[in-house]
């Protein structure tokens, strides 16, 4: 499905690619799983469209999202976890997020190649019991924020359907005071501030703004070492 025009037909770039699947899918009522594909259609939609991205819906429960701007991969991953967390039915979703060369047809993401394909596919095969990985390539990097997304993965699992909808509003968000997010929400702003503290909303922006700043740093690096070849 194509989102941004940017990413031309054949494109051969670096980009972020997030491979993952709706968990115990088989669950839910047809119209219930209606539902929920509608909300993770419309987060894709919105991130791709953020970001500069395509992405295929299939199998009926899994998806891929290719990302122009691969800074926001995880930014976008977490994103689309709490849009599904925040549904009425606290859905949740398994990610392995990659970033590296890719090669792929806006219109059909599910059969890009390249390795960001590879290491996002063979993550998600591999990605039980957790929840979100992340890959590079780069082991340096891998080894920096391995730790870092399983605490992150951790504590996003243990987020309520409140605190996942409160907490994806505030990441959103351009004015991110706790007024501005209870009138997003329609909420009083000391229940916001309430639930947002108990949610450890600081840590999970804190851990998004450290994996985009890691993710220049490294974007940077390749540049360089390609330069002086």
């Amino acid at each position: 499905m194509t989102r941004n025009s940017a990413l031309k037909s054949d494109s051969k770039s670096v980009a972020g690619v997030i491979t993952g699947d709706i968990t115990n899918s088989q669950s839910y009522s047809d119209d219930e799983f209606s539902d929920i594909l509608a909300t993770l259609r419309g987060s894709l939609t919105n991130y791709a469209n953020l970001y500069g991205g395509d992405f295929d819906i299939y199998r009926g429960d899994a998806f891929q999202l290719v990302i122009k701007q691969s800074q926001h991969c995880m930014r976008t991953a977490v994103g689309v976890r709490l849009a599904l967390k925040a549904h009425e039915l606290s859905v949740d979703v398994r990610m392995s997020i990659a970033v590296g060369e890719v090669q792929f047809r806006p219109s059909e993401v599910k059969t890009g190649t390249g390795e960001a394909f590879v290491l996002s596919g063979r993550g998600l095969d591999n990605i039980k019991p957790h929840h979100l990985a992340f890959y590079s390539g780069n082991h340096q990097l891998d080894n920096k924020t391995q730790l870092l997304t399983r605490f992150a993965d951790a504590h996003i699992s243990g987020l309520t359907q409140t605190q996942a909808q409160t907490l994806l509003a505030y990441l959103e968000a351009s004015d991110k005071s706790h007024e501005s997010i209870a009138a997003i929400l329609d909420k009083n702003r000391s229940n916001v501030s309430r639930i947002l503290n108990a949610s450890n909303y600081k840590l999970i922006a804190e851990y998004l703004d450290y994996m985009e700043q890691a993710l220049i740093s490294n974007d940077k690096n390749s540049t360089s070492l390609q330069a002086s070849k």
